[in-house]
Formats: C-alpha cells, sequence, structure tokens
C-alpha cells in the first residue's frame, strides 16, 4: 500500500522516515515526498564536497553527457514497515536527468546513524546543461507499507557516504562515458563481429564467384550442343517444328539464355569488385 499525505505526516509527527527538522510539510504531496537537494555530499564536475565540510551555495549545473552525486536535505529513519521507492521529479526528468541508482530505500535505513541522508547518482543524457538550485525539489520519495515489519539488522550499516567513497575510489572523471563501458565494450565486439564477417566473405567470394561461372558455362555449353546437333542432324530427321519460325523462336531463346547467363557472371564479378 503507497502511503497517502495524511499517512505521511502521521509517520513523520511521530518520529518516522526523516529525522525532526530536516523536513518540511509543504514537501509533502499527495502520495509522495519531493528530497531537496543539499548543499553537501556532493560531486559536480568530478570535484567533491564532503558530507558536513564544503558546503555549495546558490546554483550549479549539470553540463550534457557528465554525472554527478547529489544528496538530499532530509535526514532518514526509517521505520521497520516502510520500504521507499526513489524517483527524478517530472520537471527535472524532462530536460534528460537520469537516474544512475537503486530505487529502494530499504527499512531502517538510517539505524544507527544522526545524519544518514540518501546520495543519488545521476546524469544528464539531454542537450543542455541542467540547472539545479541548493533545496531544489529534484527527486520523489514514495512510500509503500509492508505487510509484515522487517526484522532489525544485527548492526547498522557504514555510512552511506562512506561506502560510496570505496565504491568511486580514485575516480574523478565526471563524463558520462566513464561509466557508459560496457557501450565501448559492445562496440568492440560489433566491430570484432564485422571484421570477421568480412573475412568470411573475402573466404567465400571465390567459390561464389566459380559456381557461378560454372552454372554459366554448363548453359553455354548446353546452347552450343543444341546448337551444333541440330545442325549436323541431316534434314529429313530434323523436327517439323525446327523450321522457319521454329528454327528462329530456337535460335531467339538460346541466344537470351546465353546473354542472360553472361550478364548475370559480369554483374557478379563487378559486385564483387564494388566490395558489395
Amino acid at each position: 500500500m503507497i502511503l497517502s499525505r495524511d499517512a505521511i505526516l502521521s509517520r513523520l509527527r511521530r518520529g518516522e522516515i526523516f529525522k525532526d527538522r530536516t523536513w518540511d510539510e509543504r514537501n509533502i504531496k499527495e502520495a509522495s515526498c519531493a528530497l531537496r537537494v543539499a548543499a553537501d555530499g556532493l560531486m559536480l564536475k568530478g570535484k567533491r564536497y564532503r558530507a558536513g565540510e564544503d558546503l555549495l551555495e546558490g546554483e550549479f549545473e549539470i553540463p550534457p553527457g557528465e554525472i554527478a552525486i547529489l544528496s538530499t536535505l532530509e535526514r532518514l529513519h526509517m521505520p521497520g514497515d516502510l520500504v521507499g521507492k526513489l524517483g527524478i521529479r517530472f520537471d527535472y526528468a524532462t530536460q534528460g536527468l537520469t537516474g544512475l541508482m537503486g530505487i529502494q530505500v530499504d527499512p531502517f535505513f538510517g539505524w544507527g546513524h544522526d545524519e544518514e541522508r540518501l546520495y543519488i547518482r545521476v546524469a544528464n543524457l539531454g542537450n543542455e546543461p541542467i540547472p539545479i538550485s541548493v533545496g531544489a525539489e529534484v527527486f520523489t520519495f514514495e512510500l509503500h507499507e509492508l505487510k509484515w515489519d522487517a526484522p532489525l539488522p544485527k548492526s547498522p550499516k557504514d555510512a552511506m557516504w562512506l561506502r560510496l567513497q570505496d565504491t568511486l575510489g580514485d575516480q574523478d572523471n565526471s563524463n558520462w562515458s566513464n561509466v557508459t563501458q560496457v557501450q565501448v565494450n559492445v562496440r568492440n565486439v560489433e566491430e570484432r563481429l564485422v571484421t570477421e564477417i568480412r573475412g568470411i566473405r573475402n573466404y567465400l567470394q571465390p567459390l561464389v564467384m566459380f559456381g557461378i561461372f560454372l552454372v554459366a558455362a554448363t548453359i553455354l555449353g548446353v546452347a552450343l550442343s543444341v546448337i551444333l546437333s541440330v545442325r549436323d542432324t541431316p534434314e529429313a530427321s530434323v523436327p517439323s517444328w525446327v523450321t522457319n519460325c521454329g528454327w528462329i523462336l530456337l535460335m531467339f531463346t538460346l541466344t537470351m539464355a546465353t546473354t542472360a547467363t553472361a550478364a548475370i557472371g559480369v554483374f557478379t564479378v563487378w559486385g564483387f569488385a564494388k566490395g558489395r
């Protein structure tokens, strides 16, 4: 079941979902919460703004084709019977902002940490820079109620910012290509397949050409054999249909067959020579 505005507000007033004084009632929508962008805990254009230390002021941009990490002003304190679903709000999604994160926030997220928030990796897949202000409502957070409470973890997880640093390591390249190595791998596979197909085609070309010329020579040989056999046959033994118009028709048919076969051979050789 998805929680409505009233159900969300009831939970918030009981100290659930978000920590006190980190949420604003104006950000609670009909069936979701709007999450705001914080001034720290960010990575923009390869530069890191550490959580709780480096503060960014005003507005920033995510250029086309680049990735960024944004964090939320809201500090989470999820109860055991709720799970959250993350998304990009419509106004930003239409500009090309795309999430590169897991969309689910588990029960008890934030348990054991006073300042736990969400760190969300995004990319600008649009053609223009996307301006974002500190405090802007960029993300949507939908809350689903579980049928039964989830078990309490034996111990709290490490803070999300620390886990994120371990995952990123020394990565400071904010270009989209840095997270789309799979596309490069696919392109390499495609190029290798094209090369292999070309090699197979080059191997088969002589065989195909030999087959075509063999058929052409066979048809030409049959045509000449028929003409010669009719020429050397005594007039009395020549069938009655091989006279006058019949002879003309026979010669025309054989001539067209020979010409067509020769044309097929010529066009085939020309096509292979052009690399088709």
